[in-house]
Parts: C-alpha cells; structure tokens; sequence
C-alpha cells in the first residue's frame, strides 16, 4: 500500500517559545527521516517531516502541528508509533497532543474496533442502560476459588466479568486451567439467571506464547479478552481482533501506560492515548482511571477521554469507556450522571464490601437498571 497523502500530528513543547519554531523543526526531522539536512541525498525528501503551523499558547507553551508522509509509517501500527513520538518521547518538554489521519489511512493501518459500542452492546443483549464490569481479584487465589467468584459475578448480573490485569499463568491459576473453569462457571451461571454475562481473560503471554493462548481462548468459546497493550505491545490489540470471531471484546488495560500521561509537560495526553490510539489499534473498550477514585485523573481529563473514546473519529467504530479505579456502586448515579448510558463503569474490590460478592453483584445491576 502507498499514499501521497500526509497525517497531521500536533505536538506541545514546553519551554521558552523563542525557541519553539527550531524545537518543532528539529522534531519534524528526528520523526521521519532522522538525519541532517544538509547532508541528505534529495530522494530522503519523501520521508520528511514538515512542520505545518506553529503557535503559543502561553509564554512558556508552544502548540506545533508536523506533517508526515503516509508512506513513513508503512500502514503498520508500530511503525506510526515510532512517527509519532519515537525518538522525541526521549527529548524533555514535548508532549504528542492530537493526530488527524484520513478514514483510508485508518482502515489500512488497523481499522479500530470490530465492535465498538453498537457491537458490544448487541453482544450482551444491553440496548441502552449502562453497562456492567468487574474484576476477578485478589491475585494469588486458586482457580477454584476465582471460578466461584465468577460465578457469584456472573448470577448477580454483571455483564463483564474480567481477570485483574495481574492474573497471568501463576502456578496456583495456570491460564490453561483458569480459562475452561472460569468460562463454565460463567456458562452455569447464565444457564440458572437468564442472563448474558461474559468472561474475559487476561491476556498478556509472552510473545512466543500468543497464538497458544489464542486458541485456548478460542477453544473455551470465551466472550473477549483483556489485552494489556502497555505489556503486549499495541499491535496484539490488532492480532486478537483479526483472528477471534466476529462477537469477540477487546478489552483494553491501561497498566503500564501511566508513564505516558502522569506529567503535563512529556509523553502522550491522556485523552489521545486512552481516547484515540487505543480505539485506532482496534480496543472495542478502553479502561482508564476515573475520577475520584484511586488514582489521579481529574473530573475534566475523563470527560475528554470519554469524549474521544465515541467522537467521529476517522470513520472508527466508537470505543466504549470504561472508567474504573477505586469506585463504589453508590456513586453509579453521579457516574452516569457524568459519564452517560454509554459506558461500562468497572469496579472490583468494592462489590466484596458486604461480605457476599453475589449480593454486591446484584446491587451493582440494580444500581444501572434505574438508568435503562
């Protein structure tokens, strides 16, 4: 595949804005063809950066946007990375903020999310209250155990039931063993309530493992995955999406991503990430830290992500956001009050708080049906 055509891509770097037009030029050069100008044989124009415009923001801010070529990218999700910020996430006082990539481009470097929220919702047979999440914790309990934990998840009405991101192939829940038992925990749950809960694994193997653990989760008919694309890589995001069927979740966690988006002044909005890039590499839902919770996000960086996560975005399926993080189910009326139906609200360790995790499960349902 060739372009002609370019992507935009808008940076901040933070310093004295004197300096910001050398600063976005140099950056322009360090993204794309990497090597002095002058010394440049004319044929290495092709793959050049250009900056496009430049403007302050404030006496210490500048916002740069740079042009890249299609072609530089190779229509492959990891080298649009390295154009994004690859060598510049090395250079202090830039931030990549946004990018603005045609529908073509879209669909040939990955093509987001097989389901999005329409999919995702037609899959759980949930047409419009709020959607359902938990986690499967704590980490370090046999497979027995979490089985029955599903189980309790799955009869008291919530409609993802995930690993915790930490639940790998430990010696007391092999993943080859967790899986079968999880998912027929789930399955007799479902048989007994009516309902249509789904299991997610936690996908994170190591790299000459993946397709193993692919057809493990093929063989035992989960409904998705939890991918963990700050350890996998994002490209796997587009691995499961394209060998798993049709109604299969990609469920994204952002561990080992904060370092991209805890400082103002470096590495990726948080927005862009967990907003834009993830939905681009093929996430059907985005998991983030929401406000007051746990972690630190404010009340108007998770309204940015949400937004992006199901903004008109390069012809892409709209991604589900799922704020999560330290939550409550009594704060389900502010949350959707906030955030709308069209979210899947997270919460774990807080469904355990009665004592009876089946009885937390079934408040947590309650709590959404009044927003059907």
């Amino acid at each position: 595949m060739s372009s002609s055509a370019s992507i935009e891509v808008e940076y901040e770097i933070l310093g004295d804005v004197r300096e910001a037009r050398q600063r976005a030029e140099s950056i322009a050069v360090e993204q794309s063809h990497e090597f002095p100008r002058e010394y440049a044989p004319a044929k290495a124009d092709r793959s050049l950066g250009r900056l496009s415009s430049l403007e302050n923001i404030d006496d210490n801010r500048a916002r740069a946007v740079i042009s890249y070529p299609e072609d530089l990218t190779a229509f492959e999700f990891p080298q649009l990375l390295v154009v994004l910020l690859g060598n510049a996430s090395l250079l202090p006082g830039v931030r990549l903020t946004d990018i603005r990539i045609s529908d073509a481009f879209a669909q040939g470097i990955g093509g987001g999310p097989k389901l999005g929220i329409d999919g995702i919702r037609r899959v759980l047979g949930v047409p419009s209250r709020p959607l359902l999440a938990t986690a499967l914790k704590p980490v370090g309990l046999d497979t027995e155990d979490i089985a029955k934990d599903a189980y309790d998840c799955a009869f008291g009405g919530v409609d993802v039931i995930k690993d915790d991101q930490g639940l790998g192939n430990q010696r007391w829940s092999p993943f080859a063993q967790r899986v079968p038992a999880v998912s027929q925990a789930i399955r007799e749950a479902n048989e007994r309530s009516g309902g249509h809960s789904v299991y997610l694994p936690c996908f994170n193997p190591p790299i000459g493992h993946i397709q193993e653990h692919v057809d493990i989760l093929l063989r035992n008919h989960v409904g998705g995955c939890l991918a963990v694309p700050g350890i996998t890589g994002f490209d796997v995001i587009g691995y499961l999406r394209d060998n798993t069927p049709e109604d299969f979740i990609i469920y994204a966690h952002p561990a080992f991503l904060g370092g991209w988006t805890a400082s103002p002044d470096h590495g990726i909005r948080e927005d862009l990430l967990f907003g834009h890039l993830l939905r681009l590499a093929g996430a059907d839902s985005v998991i983030f830290p929401s406000f007051g919770g746990r972690f630190t996000f404010s009340k108007e960086q998770c309204g940015l992500i949400a937004r992006k996560a199901r903004d008109t975005f390069a012809g892409l399926n709209r991604s589900l956001p799922s704020p999560g993080g330290g939550m409550s189910v009594e704060r389900i009326p502010e949350l959707v009050d906030f955030y709308g139906n069209d979210t899947m609200f997270l919460i774990g360790g807080a469904l355990h708080a009665s004592g009876s995790l089946a009885e937390g499960a079934r408040k947590f349902r309650e709590a959404a049906e009044r927003f059907s």
